[in-house]
């Protein structure tokens, strides 16, 4: 995901040669190398496994696939005992610079191949061993996709660390310390917000950037950036755009709950920077549609009336709304959204807004959101990254797997020259264009994303205004 200059293109494999390398998930300084091959140097993936990690044949005659996996216990009693292999261990030391005098080359983990190259060392931090199977699957096709970045690298410059954080924020904690013992340039990681706040402060001692993947804002700032899609990101997004379209008065139904809460506080928000104002707002406690009745009748009565005094005043007093925020999905938006039209709420006269969550199948075959409109990622640079993680893997890349995809080149344009200088290219107003579009970030490192707007149209999404390709202007 190069800086914008111009667009971005997507290439192929352009470095087969890849090293696979074991790591302990209890960190990096109990890793070992194993044999290289012969061929050319390629770009470097450090793997996270479970312990007993890989060691090298003492010999260099077995390869990592071949290596024996345990030790045999059992001896010839007529053979003296041998003293234990001590495994040879990652070499930590400052390189020999051979091709050059980068910033770049510094203490930190380097294999043999890469001495004196400039080496960026990203560290993955990702809940691989999670209790949740959802965190650990979502993990696991993460890793994939950020090893799939470093071979569509043009360049065999990028050494990738996995590590665990275990979804916990000491798992977090400890990480990052291994992560920084081991040179990384720039930490990429962790989901949680909690595992985000934990490795943070670590980060920030030794002024190591990092690249999170949580949606939660307040864990943004002093050197931490978020690599998400807030929902406040996709709220001003079509506020902004509904507003340009004439709307002025506006109206919410949604959930009270910390992501309702969120979308409503960011609508608000983005509703009076367009000089607009909520003029009416409705929330409720569950997914049942039971307790979405009474606030939806409330809202439809209100625009009835307002409907009624437009036709006593032949239009001289406004419609009580225009547009109305439902910020639910799956099957609780399709119990909620076709009860404004069952009380009288024409979603032809009223424009019906929703957030990322309406970006599924189950959405486009509700009737009553027919024209409905939502701010999302841009799906043609999206379908890029689907078909080339498809042909790699065979499968489909999970939820934010395109994030990680993302944030290694992120994290190695940021890792690119003087330490000095690394918030400054973080934050460059210029942003990155990738696989989820248009991103940069903002001082305070919340990610301000170029967003398409979506209308559902006749069972389908509908691109109605592009996502921009290039810079959004001033940060």
């Amino acid at each position: 995901m190069p800086r914008v200059k111009g667009m971005a293109k997507f290439n192929g494999f352009g470095h087969m040669g890849i090293l696979v390398l074991s790591v302990s998930l209890l960190g990096l300084s109990a890793c070992t190398t194993v044999p290289l091959p012969q061929q050319g140097p390629g770009p470097v993936v450090q793997r996270p496994v479970q312990p007993p990690v890989i060691t090298p044949d003492p010999a260099g005659t077995k390869t990592p696939d071949t290596a024996p996996k345990e030790a045999n216990n059992t001896q010839d009693p007529k053979t003296p005992a041998k003293e234990p292999e001590t495994p040879k261990e990652v070499e930590l030391q400052q390189p020999t610079f051979e091709t050059g005098n980068y910033f770049n080359n510094r203490d930190g983990m380097t294999l043999p191949h890469m001495k004196g190259r400039d080496t960026k060392r990203l560290a993955l931090l990702l809940p691989f061993s999670a209790k949740s199977s959802r965190l650990r699957e979502e993990a696991a096709s993460m890793l994939q996709a950020a090893e799939l970045a470093v071979f569509n690298r043009d360049d065999a410059d990028v050494l990738l660390m996995a590590l665990d954080t275990r979804g916990t924020s000491d798992g977090a904690r400890s990480a990052t310390r291994s992560a920084i013992k081991s040179g990384a340039d720039v930490i990429l990681g962790p989901i949680l917000a909690g595992s985000v706040k934990a490795s943070s402060r670590e980060a920030q001692r030794s002024n190591t950037p990092l690249v999170a993947f949580s949606t939660d804002q307040t864990v943004a700032g002093n050197g931490t950036y978020l690599l998400s899609f807030p929902p406040e990101a996709e709220v001003k997004r079509i506020v902004d755009f509904a507003a340009s379209t004439g709307a002025s008065r506006f109206a919410f139904l949604g959930p009270d709950s910390a992501y309702g809460r969120r979308v409503k506080g960011a609508y608000q928000a983005a509703i009076s920077q367009n000089g607009g104002q909520v003029t009416a707002s409705e929330s409720y406690r569950g997914k049942d549609i039971s307790v979405m009745q009474d606030p939806a009748r409330r809202l439809a009565d209100f625009h009835r009336k307002g409907e009624e005094e437009a036709k006593a005043t032949d239009g001289q007093t406004p419609m009580s709304y225009e547009a109305i925020m439902l910020p639910e999905g799956g099957t609780a938006l399709r119990s909620l959204a076709p009860l404004l039209p069952y009380f009288d709420v024409d979603p032809a006269d009223v424009q019906f807004l929703g957030t990322g969550l309406w970006k599924n199948d189950e959405t486009v075959r509700e009737p009553a959101l027919n024209g409905g409109i939502f701010a999302g990622p841009d799906q043609d640079a999206q379908r890029n990254f689907k078909a080339n993680y498809d042909r790699s893997y065979g499968e489909d890349p999970s939820r934010l797997a395109s994030l990680a995809y993302d944030a290694v080149s992120v994290g190695a344009y940021i890792a690119d020259g003087d330490p000095r200088g690394r918030r400054a290219r973080a934050e460059d107003g210029n942003g990155f264009y990738g696989a989820d579009g248009l991103v940069r970030f903002n001082r305070d490192g919340t990610p301000d994303r170029g967003l398409a707007v979506y209308q559902i149209k006749n069972g389908r999404f509908v691109i109605i205004d592009p996502a921009p390709t290039r810079t959004m202007g001033p940060s």
